[in-house]
């Protein structure tokens, strides 16, 4: 049996995995991680979807998981998810077509508010 089928915006099916880029997939592995990891650390979790598709919330967020310190994967997730927001943005512009995700959605200008250190370095 294969991997679920839909129809795809062109009217033909489509697997529901060619739908999902690497670079988004990443982006929500990161941030689910990024939602459980502050539930433990802290008792409040980060709203996955908003994590993915507004680039203030998530700046917000990441800078949270930065304060938790070096001794928490926190601060690993956040530099990770910070380079995975970059390669998705890359990626649609070089095709010209945004995720699904709204990966083009500003990140680069809520990221030029960060210290230099929290940008992971190309």
């Amino acid at each position: 049996m294969g991997a679920p089928r839909v129809a795809g915006h062109n009217g033909r099916t489509e697997s529901v995995a060619a739908m999902i880029d690497r670079s988004t997939n990443r982006r929500l592995q990161l941030a689910t991680r990024i939602h459980y990891a502050l539930l433990r650390e802290t008792g409040i979790a980060a709203d996955v979807g908003r994590l993915l598709k507004q680039p203030p919330y998530a700046r917000d967020v990441l800078l949270v998981c930065e304060a938790c310190g070096e001794a928490h994967d926190l601060r690993r997730l956040a530099t990770a998810f910070r380079a995975a927001a970059l390669q998705a943005e890359a990626e649609g512009g070089r095709s010209g077509a945004a995720s699904s995700f709204g990966a083009s959605q500003g990140w680069s200008s809520s990221l030029l508010s960060m210290p230099p250190e929290s940008v992971p370095a190309e």
